[in-house]
């Protein structure tokens, strides 16, 4: 299988831990792709444009990371514990990649048509998210889920891209969720560039 990721996505670090966490290490092959340049292996692989992709060896692609990931859960025998709790963990962490993403997209756009409206709601949708995601973690029985790590990839991605934001305030569970994924060998394997 080829996994066609960006090292500076979210998305695509969060197939990358998983495929570190299941021990499909030597049957995942990643390939880096730029998505703003129209990687034609890209393109050809996912017609969005759009990374990570999962290419399985008949040729069929899967897009999306949380595809990718329920993929990957299966293909590793389901070690993973898969409920209601955490499936609606992990809609929030991808609607809190969705949002810093969008705002990290928004701010490096040339300063005239940057939308200082579009900038502030995003963060505080951000800022409601991570305060729900705080009241369920508080409430977690298993931290070895994708919903956790769907969290912990959306957290890290704060802190690399907004160091600036407080986050941790007022949120210990986050705060511990976090730094326990981060003391992870498939964390530390997979972080994104530090010149990015």
């Amino acid at each position: 299988m080829k996994l066609i990721i960006s090292t500076t996505s979210p998305y695509s670090r969060k197939c990358r831990v998983m495929v570190h966490e299941l021990g499909l290490a030597d049957e995942v092959e990643e390939l880096e792709s730029h998505p703003f340049d129209d990687d034609p292996a890209l393109i050809q692989a996912n017609p969005l444009g759009r990374v990570p992709c999962l290419v399985l060896d008949d040729g069929q692609a899967f897009t999306e990371s949380a595809l990718i990931a329920d993929y990957l859960c299966e293909r590793a025998g389901e070690p993973w514990p898969r409920d209601w709790t955490d499936r609606r963990l992990e809609a929030l962490g991808n609607g809190l990649l969705d949002l810093t993403v969008a705002r990290r997209v928004e701010m490096v756009r040339d300063e005239g048509i940057q939308s200082d409206f579009w900038i502030q709601r995003r963060e505080r949708g951000i800022m409601r998210a991570i305060d729900e995601i705080e009241t369920l973690i508080g409430h977690l029985d298993a931290p070895l889920a994708q919903g956790p790590l769907t969290m912990a990839v959306a957290l890290s991605y704060m802190d690399f891209r907004y160091p600036e934001s407080d986050w941790r305030s007022g949120r210990p569970h986050l705060a511990a969720l976090l730094e326990a994924w981060e003391a992870r060998p498939s964390f530390k394997a997979t972080p994104p560039p530090a010149d990015s």
